[in-house]
């Protein structure tokens, strides 16, 4: 398994808790995402495991590109992989905003759909969408909102790598209930 993110750090720490054997890859480890050789190096790595989990929070719909780039590295490698993307609920957003994050995380949803729908439909890589409301290392920039333990989040990663090899969970969409007023 290969991982995107800090191991020591964020959900890719919880992520590093249940597999920790898993090989992470982010600035920390020597490879910035961010950076079109590291992208491509990323790649290559990546297409070496049957497991993969884009988790980054990259900017500048780095997080869609780096899909791209693995989903094309296995299939070149026939490497029929399971990729997991780490998405956001922000991605159904539908009121105007001028914030980037909804757009690129719309876009990786409906790039992961797409894939998805190959690996389903004909031969290839297995990709899955993730997305999760506001995650518990997050509660300090919304402190009035109730937020998914991050350790939680992690088990639902694990259960849809954990499916049985003839299914794939093609999305997740998980917020945490909010207290009613």
């Amino acid at each position: 398994m290969i991982v995107t993110g800090n191991p020591n750090q964020g959900l890719a720490h919880s992520i590093h808790k249940l597999y920790p054997d898993a090989q992470f890859v982010s600035r920390s480890t020597g490879i910035d995402l961010t950076d079109n050789n590291d992208m491509d190096q990323f790649a290559q790595q990546a297409a070496e495991h049957s497991e993969i989990i884009i988790n980054s929070a990259l900017w500048r719909f780095h997080q869609t590109v780096l899909l791209d780039l693995v989903y094309k590295a296995c299939k070149t490698a026939n490497n029929d992989a399971h990729i997991v993307c780490i998405g956001s609920t922000t991605d159904r957003t539908s009121k105007g905003t001028s914030w980037m994050y909804n757009a690129e995380k719309r876009a990786l949803a409906d790039y992961c759909n797409s894939l998805g729908l190959i690996g389903v439909w004909h031969s290839g890589p297995k990709v899955t969408l993730i997305s999760f409301g506001t995650l518990s290392n997050n509660q300090h920039k919304h402190p009035d909102r109730t937020c998914m333990d991050i350790d939680v989040a992690a088990e639902y990663i694990k259960w849809v790598l954990d499916q049985p090899p003839g299914y794939c969970v093609n999305s997740l969409s998980i917020d945490p209930v909010q207290e009613r007023q």
